[in-house]
């Protein structure tokens, strides 16, 4: 074998391994996580909204949430990590509706 068909077929197979090394073996995608309900503890990473009738929070996965209790001194745009529990009701129109413990940065979030 001359060198450069030593060089192919070392290059031929490590791309090989690099791509069989990438690949899910099941072929599956993983499922999202179930949205949270009543009741649950929930820690969101996400983007603080505007005040409509309760202030609005996009969550770093789409999803749109209502938060109890006054957000005074953050900006809307402000990237926060939400702690606390998703509401049983809410007089918020915006459903769900987390009752907001705590207020982090958003690098706390896990």
């Amino acid at each position: 074998m001359k060198g450069s068909d030593v060089r192919l077929l070392l290059l031929t197979a490590i791309l090989w391994l690099a791509l069989a090394a990438s690949c899910d073996e099941s072929g599956e995608a993983t499922p999202p996580p179930p949205d949270p309900k009543p009741g649950d503890t929930v820690r969101l990473r996400g983007t603080l909204g505007e005040d409509v009738d309760c202030r609005l929070f996009r969550a770093d996965g789409g999803q749109t949430y209502s938060l109890s209790g006054q957000l005074r001194g953050y900006a809307n745009g402000s990237k926060l990590c939400i702690y606390g529990t998703v509401a049983e009701a809410s007089h918020c129109l915006t459903t769900p509706t987390i009752d907001v413990r705590s207020v982090r940065p958003w690098g706390s979030c896990p």
